[in-house]
């Protein structure tokens, strides 16, 4: 069995047929969608990429990474990619939309509900109205683009925790980004990192080994490299570890199409035993579904 925690719903890049054909094709039995958070964005360079994730990887230069992505933030609400112009950020994006994916294909479909606290003044009101939709299965949150700090989301973690779902978060840097506090704050929250904990990395593996055991991350995106999800699950141990991918972002076919087999390969080529592989692959992440 092989589940795909963190992808997007995305047609404008991947129709849902060739989503299913690409799965199929991949071995992949399920995927947690989220819902579109922005327009589609010119592919980064993967120098660009590599510098920022060497960047990230120290608290000492993390700050330069963070500067980086505060040059792109052009206004609250847009992207800005040099020579491409502005793209907007959804504040709300569309959980209709994957709700009606999950509807249609049950059996190969889960859904991320994604909440914005900075923009919905009734964010609870609006997890409750999709939470009853069969096949939602927990929270999104993304404080990186949403650009707001993780203080304000006390309420939405002290109901997901209450109804034991599990929270996806794209973490931003300093105070968008308290994965402790969270953490500590609600110690049976079942919370992953996206993306092996950006932009923290290794900071956020130390401690979450240590102290946080409620503490996940997914090996999902250009965000990171194989050698890095090798890393996050040398440190934190393949129990912690979930397989995502982040389509249809990065990892481009031949005809540029998404490659769903790239990262599927990183955690077949992973140094650990074949159970441990397979809790990477859907044990870890069904156990963390589980009532």
């Amino acid at each position: 069995m092989k589940i795909d925690c963190h992808a997007h719903f995305e047609p404008r890049m991947l129709d849902l047929d060739r989503v299913i054909a690409k799965m199929d094709a991949a071995g992949v039995d399920r995927i947690a969608l989220i819902p579109s958070l922005n327009d589609p964005l010119p592919e980064a360079s993967p120098a660009l990429l590599a510098t920022v994730r060497r960047l990230m990887r120290r608290k000492s230069t993390r700050s330069i990474a963070e500067a980086i992505h505060r040059v792109t933030i052009a206004r609250k609400g847009q992207v800005w990619i040099p020579g491409e112009g502005r793209f907007p950020i959804y504040p709300q994006p569309d959980n209709e939309s994957v709700a009606n994916v999950v509807g249609a294909h049950p059996d190969r479909f889960l859904g991320w509900i994604f909440l914005n606290p900075a923009h919905d003044d009734a964010v609870l009101d609006t997890l409750e109205r999709w939470r009853s939709v069969p096949g939602m299965i927990g929270v999104k949150l993304h404080p990186h683009w949403h650009d707001y700090k993780t203080a304000i989301l006390g309420p939405v973690l002290g109901r997901c925790e209450e109804l034991g779902v599990p929270v996806l978060i794209h973490l931003g840097f300093r105070s968008g980004g308290d994965f402790v506090a969270m953490s500590e704050s609600f110690p049976k929250l079942k919370l992953i990192a996206a993306h092996a904990g950006f932009p923290f990395y290794d900071d956020l593996w130390r401690v979450a080994s240590a102290k946080t055991p409620n503490l996940h991350v997914d090996l999902s995106s250009p965000y990171i490299n194989e050698a890095l999800a090798r890393d996050a699950v040398a440190a934190m141990g393949a129990r912690r570890c979930l397989f995502g991918t982040d389509a249809p972002y990065g990892f481009h076919e031949e005809d540029e199409s998404y490659d769903y087999e790239e990262i599927k390969r990183w955690v077949e080529r992973l140094p650990v035993t074949e159970d441990e592989r397979e809790r990477i692959f859907s044990a870890n992440f069904e156990a963390l579904l589980a009532p």
